[in-house]
């Protein structure tokens, strides 16, 4: 055991290799934890029920060796007491730890570590669990609070977001239990899913097109909340693949092309995307008013390097459905939507695979990956087919006329 005299200005070396324990030769008990990294944890050591336990007293520099040490007198002297002082503090800590703060360490300490998807947790717990519990404190929350917030959400129509939010809740207390013994249980455990998930088979039938295009001129969705949907339609791609579109991933002079580089994409692949006119000339109207310095084509307006996030996306769509009678519907149906229109246009599975980048392939297989590119005019092709069959659908029978997707206002 490594011994040290601590000192306000004197603190044991950072350890080459693992951690190291230094103990204080003043008070017996007392010490630090130093790993490689260079975190410096105070410590007291101490016996219950003639167990030795630890007890972190705190980080430096956050918390000072006068009040470590005095923290480590008082909780050796509880210990002689025959008290745990470990359990008084969980039991201290979990009595005052709101929802808000256990949301914050399961987003930063478990999701955002495990999970690629770790945004989603973050986004149903701001949006569906921290206005209605976020200042209750962990310990209060119950069965009957679980079932408050997922009520609303059944009606409005999510069932599917309402079973999303009951199991991002009960991941997060069962990894508080698991990782921090708090709390004592589970408030959304055995609580049943509100709707049973089956595979989703919601496509919008031609009326409702024309009616979801003329939606997105009566919303109020601003110029690029409606090409952020106008390009969703014209192209079958991820709502968060069109989002985090970059000026330099588009080609709209020569090959008229969007390429997604792969670590935007689903499975990690290379995609490339051919641009029919309308998208390429809607993509043309927004690059005149394209900012200075703008990297994305949905540009955050609050930071320089980054682009509008999937929120953009929902809140629009809110905005939408406001001015619809027709069945729910998502941005994701939008791609299932034009995936089925291109089938009855007997456009081949092999092509629309393509054109939703569903393949699957090692990063070696070089043939493949020249086959996104053979492919090319097959794609071109097919979504050709659709722009046409989509225009048809949402002109004005009033004259006849076909107008530009791009400027359509119906």
């Amino acid at each position: 055991m490594a011994s040290f005299k601590f000192t306000a200005r004197s603190l044991p070396p950072v350890p080459s290799s693992g951690q190291v324990d230094y103990w204080d030769e003043l008070l017996p008990g007392f010490g630090m934890r130093v790993s490689l990294g260079g975190a410096r944890t105070w410590v007291v050591m101490y016996r219950y029920n003639g167990v030795k336990r630890r007890l972190k007293l705190g980080t430096h520099p956050g918390t000072g060796l006068a009040d470590a040490r005095d923290a480590a007198r008082e909780a050796i002297r509880k210990a002689e007491k025959g008290l745990d002082p470990a359990t008084e503090k969980k039991a201290l800590h979990s009595k005052s730890e709101t929802v808000q703060d256990l949301a914050t360490l399961y987003i930063e300490l478990h999701a955002k570590v495990k999970k690629r998807s770790w945004f989603k947790d973050n986004q149903i717990l701001n949006r569906e669990v921290l206005p209605l519990i976020g200042r209750k404190k962990v310990a209060d929350v119950t069965r009957q609070d679980v079932r408050d917030i997922l009520q609303p959400i059944i009606e409005r129509g999510a069932t599917i977001k309402a079973n999303h939010t009951l199991e991002v809740v009960r991941k997060m207390f069962n990894w508080s239990i698991e990782t921090r013994d708090t709390p004592a249980s589970n408030p959304a455990a055995r609580l049943k899913k509100p709707g049973e998930v089956t595979g989703r088979s919601r496509y919008l039938a031609p009326a409702e097109i024309k009616a979801f295009w003329a939606a997105l001129h009566a919303a109020d969705l601003g110029e690029r909340g409606i090409a952020a949907f106008k390009l969703m339609a014209l192209t079958a791609q991820r709502e968060m693949e069109v989002v985090r579109m970059r000026w330099s991933d588009l080609d709209l002079e020569d090959d008229l092309v969007w390429t997604i580089p792969g670590d935007h994409s689903k499975n990690r692949l290379e995609h490339v995307i051919p641009l029919t006119s309308s998208a390429a000339e809607l993509l043309r109207l927004m690059r005149k008013a394209r900012g200075k310095g703008d990297v994305y084509v949905f540009q955050s307006p609050a930071k320089a390097d980054a682009h509008l996030t999937r929120n953009f996306i929902e809140d629009r769509m809110v905005k939408i459905r406001k001015h619809l009678t027709i069945e729910h519907f998502t941005p994701h149906d939008l791609r299932r939507t034009v995936t089925t229109y291109l089938g009855k246009l007997k456009v081949p599975q092999q092509i629309k695979k393509k054109i939703l980048n569903h393949t699957k392939v090692r990063k070696t297989d070089v043939t493949d990956i020249y086959d996104r590119f053979e492919y090319l005019d097959e794609k071109r092709d097919a979504l050709t087919k659709w722009e046409d069959l989509l225009l048809s659908m949402i002109a004005k029978p009033a004259d006849g006329n076909v107008v530009s997707i791009a400027r359509a206002t119906a």
